[in-house]
């Protein structure tokens, strides 16, 4: 198994917990934030997928997009848990389609990322796996503020 076959195995697992965080975030809290600073609920999980569609997706692609201006456009914006939950499986799919139609040579190459750096596109898939893993732990320390119980990672959680 190459690097990317790799990653899309385990980015797509963190996709569809993603997806269930934001589909269990009751409406009336999709804006709610632990402190005035912090991202609310329902934009720390959709920023994912916003990075992953314009930001990792362009980047590949080699297609130009406003970095960081991408993740204030409004218009890039869930609106509802259950945007942010579609909004995560298609940016996935899109990304994972792509993925899936580049040569065995893709994780190699070098790709112009932003501020005028470059790295290779494994070096970003993997950056990107970071990035929302750090958000899907964000996520769940919300839904347990708001005594929900999130969705299991590794299978083996019990309900509260």
């Amino acid at each position: 198994m190459n690097a990317v076959e790799t990653y899309i195995m385990k980015q797509g697992a963190v996709v569809e917990q993603l997806a269930a965080a934001a589909e269990q975030i009751p409406p009336d809290k999709a804006m709610w934030k632990p402190y005035p600073k912090a991202l609310p609920w329902l934009r720390l999980i959709d920023h994912t997928s916003i990075g992953r569609r314009i930001l990792v997706l362009k980047t590949l692609k080699g297609e130009p997009f406003e970095f960081p201006g991408c993740f204030f456009d409004e218009a890039n914006h869930a609106k509802t848990p259950q945007d942010a939950a579609k909004a995560q499986r298609e940016s996935w799919a899109a990304l994972k389609a792509y993925l899936e139609s580049q040569p065995a040579d893709f994780a190699a190459r070098e790709v112009a990322f932003t501020k005028g750096r470059t790295m290779k596109v494994e070096q970003l898939l993997w950056f990107a796996y970071d990035e929302n893993l750090h958000h899907r732990g964000q996520a769940w320390i919300y839904a347990r503020m708001n005594g929900l119980t999130p969705p299991a990672i590794w299978g083996t959680e019990r309900p509260d």
